[in-house]
């Protein structure tokens, strides 16, 4: 699972808010090599600048260090936004570092979804739709 997917992750269960990101307790982590390919460079700039407004930044930095990654900033500076190496960097955060094994815990709730081989099983039992 990319730190992108669980930005927008939440609990949908009755019981909760659907509002406080989930935890990520990691097991196994997987750090894939960036791209050193110039002629991608490009689309990773441009990919991660449409991103940025919609990036639930608290969240994603949690979830960096939850997988052992103490680099980004605490907030994203107008400066920042237009630096093509932090937006690489950032391109590299977000689609090249992955929950492998481990557990998503909602901080309000307490239930959990496993996360096996990279996938979150967010299924839902009956009574927890109501």
């Amino acid at each position: 699972m990319r730190l992108l997917t669980h930005n927008v992750l939440r609990n949908n269960t009755a019981a909760a808010s659907g509002t406080p990101p989930l935890k990520i307790n990691a097991v196994e982590v997987r750090v894939d090599e960036p791209n050193t390919d110039p002629s991608t460079h490009e689309h990773e700039v441009t990919f991660v600048k449409s991103l940025l407004p919609s990036l639930d930044w608290e969240t994603l930095v949690m979830g960096a260090k939850a997988l052992g990654l103490d680099s980004l900033p605490p907030s994203v500076t107008p400066e920042l936004a237009q630096d093509e190496g932090f937006l690489r960097a950032l391109y590299h955060v977000l689609m090249d570092v992955h929950l492998v094994n481990g557990m998503l815990t909602c901080q309000e709730t307490g239930r959990e979804f496993p996360v096996t081989n990279g996938i979150v099983n967010m299924m839902l039992e009956e009574s927890e739709c109501r």
